[in-house]
């Protein structure tokens, strides 16, 4: 199975450019103290980071035939999002505490690892990437 793909890399600067477009909207609107600003900014952040890996998600499923029930992207989007937390509290936006980038990495990470155990189930079922029941029909 090819781990890193086209589709996978025109995800991921699609993610980088909507959290960091994310990040800087969500630090103005902390500095403002406008909750509807936040709710707002993560609730549209959200649908666009799904649209985006529902997108590129099922043209990679279709293009190079990949059984792994979305884990490669999810794995991406932890990556960019922690690794952009704690970049943004570090070069002085702020919008989250380093406590709070901490606590959302280790909850995140559990939801990550039973994202993998089920990924680990799913390749199991499957023959260096492809279904067994595509195989032998």
């Amino acid at each position: 199975m090819k781990a890193l793909t086209l589709r996978l890399g025109q995800f991921t600067l699609g993610a980088l450019c909507l959290t960091v477009v994310f990040r800087y909207a969500l630090n103005l609107c902390i500095g403002m103290n406008s909750v509807i600003g936040s709710l707002l900014c993560s609730v549209v952040y959200f649908g666009l980071m799904f649209l985006t890996g529902w997108y590129f998600g099922s043209k990679d499923v279709a293009e190079n035939e990949i059984h792994d029930v979305g884990f490669r992207y999810h794995f991406v989007t932890y990556i960019l999002c922690i690794g952009l937390g704690y970049v943004t509290h570090y070069i002085g936006w702020h919008c989250e505490s380093l406590k709070s980038v901490t606590i959302t990495a280790i909850s995140w990470g559990i939801g990550l690892f039973i994202h993998f155990i089920f990924f680990l189930f799913e390749q199991k079922k499957t023959i260096k990437g492809y279904a067994r029941d595509e195989i032998f029909q």
